[in-house]
């Protein structure tokens, strides 16, 4: 026996034969120059295999939309690369000034733009070389003439074990086949994390090398709640997987039963809320109780684009997104996060290099230097807004005076619409997300300037401890039980409730079992997450009462002053086990 640590990446236990998928091998291209005058004719090439290739992707998309499938929107940024100006001009000048042949020209090209990918910190933005991965294969095998169709023979359900697939290879997948899936790269943010959680199939990657150690055919064991993948199991190990798969089949018996997601034991409700963006699957978000979108990343439309999106294609993203949003319960909004960029989140023919980018001018200081930009955005957002119930806010507000200048543009704005007969609504919430320990510390200012107010708890600790959390080096005070960063959250939720407006988390702790109850019993009014963490955290709060939350609450308060991060976070554990003694199985989802 032996079991592989990787990524929890799609929670749940599952038991089943492999399916060992080898991947298509790369495609044997050769480089050689062009004859001289013949350049020409190597360009046709090359916009024949683009043309060729769009076909192609626009079928799929089509074919998933026809279906129903959420993921076709996962083609969409494919296009956006065949489509892309600026990487036309790179491949084709390979053609004209190197005399490259166009396989090559492709090849070069795409492996410089996946490089730029790789360098990046944001794990989403990594794992966007897949797309690139995929853009290739279409255009080298549209230009080479290879076998252009992808297959997955799935004749039994079966778990998928496989080096990474891409989003072509991905979407193929015979749901009623696939148990689950085990592969050696990929992160949360990879394509098979996200068709993972979307469909509730159980998920681990970024387990190296287990395709090397496993045969097809043979049973193993995925535990995609801690991220494990056991081969060759035991009958021992077989007795405690299936003990496991019996307590989750109990507990997913019981989230049937449990009709409003977020309901506390004595009658109370916390809100719900789901993060999304573009090109994320989002079926089944009503099924698991979202109750609206309390985050949409709108940065990820300006992904893999060369500049700005315009505002009509802004307009069709948030307006869809607001009718998906309208549809999830009756009051379902949707919060729209004005463009978060800088730091780790570059975007080409847009960002700056900067010395220092995480302090640089990103965010809501972006727009308020690039006012075309920002117009075009709340234009889109506000017109929007008369599709569904439209909730906007802006990112990294570091004081007033931003705010107040943000005003102002958004008045502008609107006069613009009203004279154009644009239709929107006039009294649209906005908001502010605390991330930055300025505006915790003077939020009731920032709270009378503003409808509601959003904690981002990843950078606010990143930024009062001063340790980027993808270093490893410092990851170890990437502290969310930190004093400094507890009281700044308590400043921001006592600011919000004497102004009297709502105070929300959308930050990774949301979802976190302890940390997503202890902010609701601080006082936090909405928790905004990964839809597939809405259940477990719908089973926490349904065996805790309101009393027991303010208990909660004052039980860390009460805590020294010198208590260490590791001391507080071990007080809140033994809490929640002394107010939930089964917190462990609820823990397995």
């Amino acid at each position: 026996m032996r079991t592989f640590a990787g990524i929890s990446t799609s929670n749940g236990f599952v038991r089943g034969p492999v399916f060992l998928y080898r991947g298509q091998g790369e495609l044997p291209i050769v480089e050689y120059v062009v004859e001289n005058g013949k350049e020409e004719e190597e360009l046709l090439r090359l916009r024949r295999a683009r043309e060729e290739a769009k076909k192609d992707v626009e079928g799929l998309i089509k074919v998933l939309e026809d279906r129903g499938n959420e993921e076709s929107k996962i083609f969409e940024s494919h296009l956006m690369f065949l489509d892309d100006p600026w990487l036309q001009e790179l491949t084709e000048k390979r053609i004209r000034v190197d005399r490259l042949n166009a396989e090559a020209a492709v090849k070069k090209v795409i492996a410089e733009q996946r490089a730029i990918f790789a360098r990046m910190n944001d794990e989403y933005f990594k794992e966007r070389v897949r797309d690139i991965d995929d853009v290739e294969r279409r255009l080298l095998t549209s230009l080479s003439g290879f076998e252009r169709t992808l297959k997955f023979e799935l004749k039994a359900p079966s778990i998928i074990v496989a080096d990474d697939l891409t989003p072509s290879e991905t979407v193929q997948l015979d749901r009623k086949f696939v148990l689950g899936i085990a592969t050696n790269g990929g992160s949360k943010t990879s394509h098979v994390a996200l068709l993972a959680r979307a469909l509730a199939i159980p998920a681990v990657t970024g387990l190296k090398d287990i395709t090397e150690h496993v045969h097809p055919g043979e049973e193993v064991l995925l535990d995609g709640t801690n991220g494990l993948v056991t081969i060759r199991p035991t009958k021992e190990a077989l007795e405690k997987f299936d003990e496991l798969l019996n307590r989750q089949r109990t507990l997913l018996e019981e989230d049937k039963d449990n009709k409003v997601a977020g309901s506390l034991k004595d009658g109370g409700e916390i809100l719900l809320y789901a993060n999304i963006h573009p090109g994320v699957p989002v079926e089944g978000l009503k099924e698991v109780g979202a109750r609206g979108v309390g985050l949409y990343r709108s940065e990820y439309l300006w992904l893999n684009r060369e500049g700005v999106p315009s505002e009509e294609d802004q307009f069709e993203a948030y307006s869809e997104a607001a009718r998906i949003a309208s549809s999830l319960s009756e009051k379902g909004s949707i919060t729209i996060r004005a463009l978060d960029i800088g730091g780790d989140k570059l975007v080409r023919g847009i960002s700056k290099t900067e010395n220092n980018p995480f302090l640089g001018n990103r965010s809501i200081r972006y727009l308020l230097t690039h006012r075309e930009v920002m117009k075009t955005q709340l234009r889109a957002i506000l017109r929007a807004s008369a599709y569904g119930d439209v909730w906007m806010m802006y990112p990294m507000v570091s004081c007033v005076e931003e705010l107040r200048e943000a005003a102002l543009v958004m008045e502008e704005v609107k006069r613009e619409l009203t004279e154009e007969g644009k239709s929107f609504n006039k009294n649209i919430k906005v908001g502010a997300m605390i991330e930055v320990p300025s505006a915790a510390i003077n939020a009731e200012a920032i709270c009378r300037h503003v409808d509601f107010v959003s904690i981002g708890t990843n950078d606010l600790i990143q930024y009062t401890m001063a340790a980027d959390r993808s270093n490893e080096d410092v990851a170890h005070l990437y502290q969310p039980t930190n004093p400094a960063v507890l009281k700044l959250i308590k400043m921001t939720i006592d600011a919000a409730k004497k102004v009297g407006i709502p105070v929300g988390v959308c930050g990774e702790s949301a979802a976190d079992p302890i940390m997503g109850v202890l902010w609701v019993a601080m006082g936090v009014d909405m928790l905004s997450m990964s839809g597939t963490y809405i259940p477990l955290m719908s089973r926490m709060f349904k065996n805790l009462s309101r009393a027991e939350l303010d208990d909660y609450a004052a039980t860390i308060a009460a805590l020294p002053d010198d208590s260490s991060a590791e001391e507080i976070l071990a007080a809140c554990r033994k809490w929640m086990e002394k107010a939930i003694p089964k917190l462990d199985d609820l823990l397995l989802l």
